[in-house]
């Protein structure tokens, strides 16, 4: 097996060590503060929910409201439907009464041309003026009575359609307020909403700062590492992912058939990398693997990349981490671009889990 190259330790190592770990303290801290900003993002947004609920309880009353007044005011149609034929009655009633005093009246103005004096003068005997003046009598009395009753038919109209024309718009105010009411709770909710769209991007952004401080952080580790040993086992749990494709398999080795890496779907020419420094000692076609690349790290560790199109490594050539080997190819496996990855030591796979950047 063709050994590795490795360089000696550098003369400038513990005064970069010191610059990587003082870096290395100072994005701890930003992944700090930016988790108390988090914190304080989340704990705001359960604050805006709880006011939103109390907003939505606050609609749904004001909807039974709004409800309860429509059926009021379905009432009061209903209730003037009724006034409405009570008033066509009263109106037929009083155009009844109103025919009926003129006929009464047409039967009194001729006796009141005449006067009652020269009438009675020419009345043969007391009985005869008894029998007249009563009969007058009740024509007048009848005269009264049927125009009180045209006026208390006229109030009744005049004082049911008042009420109605009251509780109408006392309904139509009441309508108002509440519709301006419920206005400005929608107005709330859609505020509540916005707000809380506005501190879920700020939450994306400081998740996705956390992530770069992690990332960063990870580097840092890796050249930390790097400074202080070229030990490949040193590394573990610092090194990067091969590709940013998604996993659509995982280090399976007691399945049948087992499955001794990771596969991964990517996009067309998406890019593959180094996971850490090391040395091509195989750059060819496999049958049933494509394109492999294989990299020895060290410590009869190596790690092998399947399915690559356009390699961009020859055998003998030294790599660092990160740096691309090639981009994506035909796997059979995710029936497009994709990549077969595995982590070996000696000639046995191990779980590339435990080695690489937790995911």
């Amino acid at each position: 097996m063709i050994g590795l190259l490795l360089s000696g330790p550098n003369p400038a190592a513990a005064t970069t060590t010191g610059t990587i770990q003082r870096t290395l303290e100072e994005r701890e801290r930003d992944v700090r503060a930016h988790e108390e900003i988090l914190k304080g993002l989340s704990e705001q947004e359960r604050a805006l929910f709880a006011d939103l609920q109390e907003v939505e309880a606050r609609l749904r009353a004001t909807a039974d409201e709004i409800t309860d007044l429509e059926t009021h005011l379905d009432r009061l149609r209903q209730e003037e439907r009724v006034r409405l034929k009570d008033y066509q009655e009263l109106d037929l009633a009083r155009a009844q009464t109103s025919e009926e005093l003129g006929r009464l009246l047409a039967l009194l103005w001729p006796v009141h041309l005449q006067g009652v004096e020269h009438n009675l003068q020419s009345l043969t005997s007391w009985d005869e003026a008894d029998r007249q003046y009563h009969w007058l009598s009740r024509i007048y009395d009848l005269v009264q009575d049927r125009i009180d009753q045209l006026r208390r038919q006229g109030r009744e109209l005049a004082q049911g359609q008042a009420r109605l024309e009251r509780a109408r718009e006392e309904i139509t105010a009441q309508m108002l307020r509440i519709d301006a009411g419920k206005d400005r709770l929608l107005k709330q909710k859609l505020d509540f909403l916005r707000r809380v769209q506005e501190v879920r991007a700020q939450q994306v952004s400081a998740e996705e700062q956390i992530k770069e401080i992690l990332q960063s952080i990870a580097e840092l580790n890796y050249r930390l590492q790097t400074l202080t040993s070229r030990n490949f086992t040193d590394l573990r749990g610092h090194m990067p992912w091969p590709t940013q494709g998604r996993i659509v398999e995982r280090f399976r080795p007691q399945t049948d058939p087992p499955h001794r890496g990771l596969s991964f779907a990517m996009s067309e020419n998406a890019p593959v990398r180094a996971i850490s420094w090391g040395k091509v000692v195989h750059s060819d076609v496999l049958r049933g693997y494509g394109h492999v690349v294989i990299l020895y790290h060290g410590e009869d560790y190596y790690s092998l990349y399947a399915f690559l199109n356009n390699p961009l490594v020859a055998v003998g050539q030294e790599v660092e981490k990160d740096e691309q080997i090639g981009v994506a190819g035909l796997y059979p496996k995710v029936d497009g671009p994709g990549l077969y990855f595995e982590l070996r030591f000696q000639q046995n796979p191990v779980n590339p889990d435990i080695w690489l950047v937790a995911d």
